[in-house]
């Protein structure tokens, strides 16, 4: 069993070297990442080159990093990012008179602060600023700014605590 996690360690690590010399290489931006990032396979990316992502940050799978062109997300140093986690730029509206599939888009950028943990599911909704040391709670809908060093959680997420 250790040969196979040795070769899945070997495989991730290549896939790692591709992207930072390849795809560097031949100017594809799939985001501006700082030092010793890691995003895993299975996250959507969309408008890389308004994404920005600090130091030692680190996005698990399945998740959705959705700028936009008018709108970034930016993402500061020592983060954690859990499973399934959706941040995005751009909303519909919903105005009454107007179809669904009519309604205009709004694009408002994302802050993520240092230090802040986001839980598996949440949703991160556009105009956000996320402070720093904040902690954001699994399936937790962000809709307003957060303090810094607090815990929220629900839907819509609130405060509850704050770090010790």
């Amino acid at each position: 069993m250790n040969i196979f996690y040795y070769f899945i360690g070997y495989l991730t690590n290549l896939l790692h070297k591709f992207e930072n010399y390849y795809l560097r290489n031949k100017n594809i931006k799939l985001c501006n990442c700082g030092r010793n990032v890691r995003i895993e396979a299975g996250n959507t990316i969309q408008w890389g080159e308004n994404i920005t992502i600090g130091n030692n940050t680190y996005m698990n799978g399945g998740g959705y990093l959705m700028a936009s062109p008018n709108a970034n997300i930016i993402i500061g140093n020592n983060c954690l990012i859990s499973y399934n986690v959706h941040i995005r730029t751009d909303m519909h509206t919903y105005k009454k008179g107007l179809l669904m599939m009519e309604q205009p888009n709004v694009e408002k950028s994302i802050y993520i602060g240092n230090d802040c943990w986001i839980g598996f599911g949440a949703q991160i909704l556009g105009g956000v600023n996320i402070a720093d040391g904040s902690v954001i709670g699994a399936g937790a809908v962000v809709t307003k700014d957060t303090e810094p060093n607090g815990i929220y959680v629900g839907v819509p997420a609130r405060l509850i605590k704050y770090r010790m």
